[in-house]
């Protein structure tokens, strides 16, 4: 009595109660609740705040005696009670402490509030050590009374704090069986509340328990339908949130279901992904919530094989809320994991599916999506990567029908991509249909493969890129042509003499492109007489068109070898006479100009070529190559050589020289072989 300040008054009130409680006079719920409404004589927040934390202190011995059931008159109920209500008065003034003083202390009075956070987060520490508060009193008495006042203080540093609290002292198994109350209670907190915050760290927590006791804590999951109840409310929520916070939500509900699925995991996987891209399809995705989905986009790409990834179908409709850089950096990541771990697509709806995966990678942006600058380089990096993933689509067991499927639905999404992409693309499918035909058996479908791969080429050379769509048609001809199908032979070969015609115009181009195509048509064995007439005729005709003479001279005797397959030992020998014309006046421009000795060089070959023709010759078959030509040929390269030897030296020259010297030594090999063919050949040396 002698106290006259409210303060030590009650400090001295709470000290005697606590004294009072040990002698067992009277029931103990009674002196709890005189001493918690008594306490409300101070409502000076910080006052008020440290006066009940030392009831909360005081009070622990009489709420152990409650427990031990030394009161028969109080009950676990009335120690629930009292921590509760203390719980609610601090709360109270713990809140106030914010509207009190002047507006421009407020950080200040944030700060100290901070600081004085635990005081009230004590009353949820002693109720989770409280023995006989079972999950059941808890789901119908603690958690509701608590998230009341949680709800009610209206506060986003309480709520924000009181719920991770929450989280954190009470067991895994109250929170499983509780966790719909739990999820409900988020979604009526302050929108400045940090509710993804909250929520992630509810599920972390869920997650953690499922790898630390999973026989125990997968029963109870089912058993609660926890996956459901925490996907349920999330887009309720995500609407009250932004893009960052909805997004964040979704990230921990997929790690949730990828940590503790079993057999429904890629079903509840898809139904996250389906959610996750509905919630946000018109929220404005901010930057940091874009790295958040890409998060979302990894986890299952990292916990499941390619082939159960491309089960979920939700999967491109999640890719499709980022920006398209970041759209193709996840592409990328999933074209590189097929491709490190050498992953087959198997059938050609995991390939559509897979398609759809990649889409911004493979096809062109549609108009107004896609605003960055075009980067031609990284198109071709990109481009490099898909190309090598067409060989990894396959069937497993080796079925041409099946394999060609695929490749026909890839040449359809790859015609998308644009004149950019399709050129890297498209040529890798030509090759791998190529394969297909040469061990395929059956001729109509090799058929249908070529007309196929015909229309893949062309569309390559309409990018355009004539020479890549040049060297395709040559390769398809020699295929056709070792399958016996002559007719698709033909038509490819023309398709290569009509772009060789129309579409390289570069010189230096087009007599590589002349090489290319003698060659193809040389190692072709089953062409009818008219049709291999008529090309190794054009190939001549384009020969004598090039412009400069040395290259004439080069190409046409080169088309000698295409009529010599065929027993044409007439049109051999204009070939030659033809390349023999070019290489002189090769020589007399040469002459004229800068005194090249290329001609000589040309002599020299066109030599070998007479020699070679020569030799084949069989003894008794009406000759075109008589041994004068090949001797007025001696002669005159002879004479070319000993002018070049007089002259000033130099490696060219060298080279010449030393071209003409192995010549005469085969000369000298052959007269020793065949002495009766060669015998009247005569040599200078």
């Amino acid at each position: 009595q002698h106290a006259g300040n409210a303060p030590p008054r009650l400090y001295l009130l709470v000290t005697v109660g606590a004294v009072f409680i040990r002698s067992h006079e009277s029931p103990i719920k009674a002196l709890l609740k005189d001493l918690v409404e008594m306490c409300g004589g101070i409502q000076h927040p910080v006052r008020g705040l440290f006066l009940r934390t030392y009831l909360t202190q005081i009070s622990r011995e009489g709420l152990t005696l409650i427990e031990n059931k030394v009161d028969e008159e109080s009950t676990t109920g009335d120690a629930v009670e009292f921590v509760l209500q203390n719980f609610t008065e601090m709360n109270k003034l713990w809140v106030r402490m914010k509207h009190q003083g002047p507006v421009r202390e407020r950080a200040k009075r944030e700060r100290e509030r901070k600081e004085l956070r635990d005081l009230v987060g004590k009353n949820l520490v002693i109720l989770s050590s409280m023995e006989e508060v079972d999950v059941e009193m808890y789901g119908e008495i603690v958690l509701p009374r608590i998230l009341e006042q949680i709800v009610n203080c209206k506060d986003e540093l309480a709520q924000n704090y009181l719920m991770d609290c929450i989280i954190q002292v009470f067991p895994d198994e109250f929170h499983i069986k509780t966790v719909e109350t739990f999820v409900e209670g988020c979604g009526n907190l302050h929108q400045d509340t940090n509710v993804a915050q909250i929520l992630c760290g509810l599920i972390k927590r869920l997650g953690n328990y499922m790898e630390n006791e999973p026989e125990a804590s997968s029963a109870l999951f089912e058993e609660h339908q926890t996956f459901e109840k925490l996907l349920e409310p999330a887009t309720k929520i995500s609407d009250k949130v932004g893009s960052q916070a909805s997004a964040m939500i979704y990230s921990a509900i997929l790690d949730f279901a990828v940590k503790t699925s079993k057999g429904e995991a890629l079903g509840r996987v898809d139904q996250v992904l389906s959610q996750c891209a509905g919630a946000l399809r018109t929220a404005e995705i901010t930057s940091q919530a874009a790295r958040t989905l890409k998060s979302i986009l990894t986890t299952p790409l990292d916990s499941y094989t390619i082939t159960d990834l491309l089960e979920l179908g939700s999967y491109p409709s999640v890719m499709q809320l980022l920006q398209p850089r970041m759209q193709k950096a996840v592409a990328v990541d999933i074209v590189e994991k097929i491709l490190n771990k050498g992953t087959v697509i198997p059938d050609a709806k995991k390939v559509a599916s897979l398609f759809d995966f990649i889409s911004t990678i493979v096809e062109d942006a549609k108009a107004g999506e896609d605003d960055d600058e075009v980067d031609e380089e990284e198109i071709e990096e990109e481009q490099n990567l898909v190309a090598r993933l067409v060989h990894q689509m396959r069937s497993p067991d080796g079925s041409v029908e099946e394999s060609f499927a695929i490749l026909e639905l890839a040449k359809d999404r790859f015609g998308r991509g644009g004149p950019l992409r399709v050129k890297h693309t498209l040529p890798t499918v030509v090759f791998d249909v190529l394969q297909l035909v040469k061990r395929d058996e059956d001729e109509e479908r090799c058929v249908k493969m070529l007309k196929f791969l015909h229309g893949a080429i062309d569309m390559i050379a309409e990018v355009p890129e004539p020479e890549k769509a040049f060297k395709l048609y040559l390769e398809c001809t020699l295929v056709a042509d070792l399958k016996g199908l002559e007719t698709s032979a033909y038509d490819f070969a023309t398709a290569a003499f009509d772009i060789y015609e129309n579409g390289i115009p570069d010189q230096k181009a087009q007599v590589e492109a002349l090489k290319m195509l003698i060659g193809c048509l040389a190692s072709c064995e089953n062409f009818g007489e008219d049709n291999y007439d008529a090309l190794s005729s054009a190939a001549t005709k384009w020969s004598i068109k090039l412009l400069k003479k040395s290259d004439q001279c080069i190409s046409v005797f080169s088309c000698a070898h295409l009529f010599s397959t065929k027993g044409s030992s007439e049109k051999v020998l204009v070939c030659l006479k033809r390349a023999l014309t070019a290489a002189k006046q090769a020589q007399g421009m040469a002459k004229s100009s800068r005194g090249e000795m290329g001609p000589v060089e040309l002599f020299i070959a066109i030599l070998n070529k007479y020699l070679y023709f020569f030799d084949k010759q069989e003894e008794g078959e009406e000759a075109q190559i008589k041994v004068e030509d090949v001797q007025m040929l001696v002669d005159l390269v002879s004479n070319e050589t000993s002018s070049l030897a007089s002259a000033a030296g130099g490696e060219a020259s060298d080279r010449v020289l030393k071209f003409y010297s192995n010549t005469l030594r085969h000369i000298m090999a052959l007269k020793e072989k065949k002495p009766e063919k060669y015998s009247a050949l005569s040599l200078k040396t």
